[in-house]
């Protein structure tokens, strides 16, 4: 009698632990809609999913142009944010207050910062920093907390999606056949693993930014738009969820190279994210 009532107490607290989750993942401001919000940064970034979707309907958002339809079965808007902070927490907040959804996800390219990642290797981020916060000094940045809407409550410069999110996608990792990528004068099948996003407005950075943001951050990639996107997220209470994909090396005058390679990186990106969804 006293091993089936341990027993049912055990039940009983997995139940519970199971709701808590399942709690956490839903935003905290609104009851949310079915959908996923979809964003890139720039054009090249989203035509994998937005060709994908099942009977899309392209609409506008105050002037924002927007894709709706299903992938996988579930209802999803696909947009882009623009390049830069400014324009992707500007996007993200719009279609977050529109669409009411139960996640974001935001897919896309980075320049390499990790010597170890090719060109369309693809990261999941565990962590997003804002590189360009706090002061500049000769010597490297100084970066000190955030100070938020809520009486100037202070916020730590580092954003997380939530463990059971990051559990989700690594479900979608193991079960994701590497794709064959041709780049840089090599063809390899590419890779999928979790990593660390810095962002801000900078394009391209010197050397000593590098290092910088190595030494600080241990950064995967460097782009401008992730950050802010898990800024405002975890800010309004969204789960979201980071992909992106390695285009050129970090440096100081990327433009050549990134047109080369964004290209094959955004479809890696999305090629994944469009896997991630069966398991959204």
């Amino acid at each position: 009698m006293k091993a089936i009532f341990q027993i049912i107490v055990c039940a009983c607290a997995f139940t519970i632990y199971i709701d808590v989750s399942e709690a956490s993942e839903k935003p905290t401001y609104y009851e949310p809609s079915d959908t996923v919000v979809i964003l890139g940064a720039v054009p090249q970034e989203i035509p994998v999913l937005t060709n994908a979707l099942e009977k899309p309907e392209k609409k506008s958002l105050w002037g924002i142009p927007y894709w709706q339809g299903k992938l996988h079965g579930k209802p999803v808007v696909v947009a882009i944010t623009g390049i830069g902070k400014t324009y992707t927490a500007m996007t993200t907040t719009l279609f977050i207050t529109e669409f009411k959804p139960r996640l974001v996800l935001m897919t896309g390219t980075g320049a390499r910062i990790n010597q170890q990642l090719r060109t369309g290797d693809v990261i999941v981020a565990t962590h997003t920093y804002e590189h360009d916060y706090g002061s500049l000094t000769k010597n490297d940045m100084v970066y000190r907390p955030m100070n938020s809407p809520d009486d100037g409550k202070e916020v730590k410069n580092e954003f997380k999606p939530t463990a059971s999110l990051l559990a989700v996608a690594q479900k979608a990792m193991d079960t994701y056949e590497a794709q064959t990528v041709t780049a840089n004068g090599s063809t390899y099948k590419n890779a999928v693993r979790y990593g660390v996003v810095s962002s801000s407005d900078l394009f391209g950075v010197p050397q000593v930014r590098i290092d910088s943001l190595r030494n600080n951050f241990k950064t995967d990639i460097m782009e401008m738009e992730s950050a802010p996107l898990g800024h405002v997220c975890e800010t309004l209470g969204v789960p979201y969820l980071i992909v992106r994909s390695g285009s050129n090396i970090a440096q100081e005058a990327p433009n050549d190279d990134y047109l080369r390679l964004g290209p094959i990186a955004a479809r890696e990106a999305a090629k994944f994210s469009l896997h991630l969804m069966k398991f959204l």
